[in-house]
């Protein structure tokens, strides 16, 4: 049995990127998964091939409409959502991504167990309803090394010693 996860965080930045691929790879290699839903894979090809570019068909309501539905259904489909915190911390932004929040929000509210990953080790207190709706949460570089062994069928909880307001 493996399970399947929503992979989900900001992808604006060449940073967010990185951190997202990271924690791909470490998913990836974990032998209690058996499929990653990334949103920033599946981003509606056909209906971007009409624009000239990415940017273009992202304004457009055809892409908006796809892109949400298709990243509802697939939490829908998935068995846990890994939502990676960091937004824009090279900017000095330490607050999580509002999409990745609303991402959590319907999780919980379907029933599906959420994963924070945060690789900043700031020091901002953590929303009372945030730190309330995970299962487990790897904080800092060395503490998300552990995805790799964590047990994602039993899912097992795995805290943080932030302060909650």
């Amino acid at each position: 049995m493996s399970q399947r996860v929503y992979l989900a965080g900001p992808f604006f930045s060449d940073a967010q990127i990185e951190r997202l691929d990271k924690v791909n790879a470490l998913l990836t290699a974990n032998e209690t998964i058996g499929y990653i839903y990334e949103p920033r894979a599946h981003q509606n090809d056909e209906i971007v091939s009409k624009y000239p570019s990415m940017h273009e068909a992202m304004q457009s309501k055809e892409w908006q409409v796809a892109t949400y539905r298709a990243d509802v259904q697939a939490m829908h489909q998935a068995d846990v959502i890994v939502a990676v915190f960091d937004f824009d911390v090279e900017g000095g932004n330490v607050r999580p991504d509002e999409g990745t929040i609303w991402e959590m929000g319907y999780a919980i509210a379907i029933g599906k167990p959420v994963v924070i990953v945060e690789f900043s080790q700031n020091d901002e207190p953590m929303n009372l309803m945030l730190a309330g709706s995970y299962t487990a949460y790897f904080w800092g570089t060395e503490d998300i090394k552990k995805l790799v062994n964590y047990n994602f069928i039993d899912l097992p909880y795995h805290g943080t010693e932030k302060e909650v307001f």
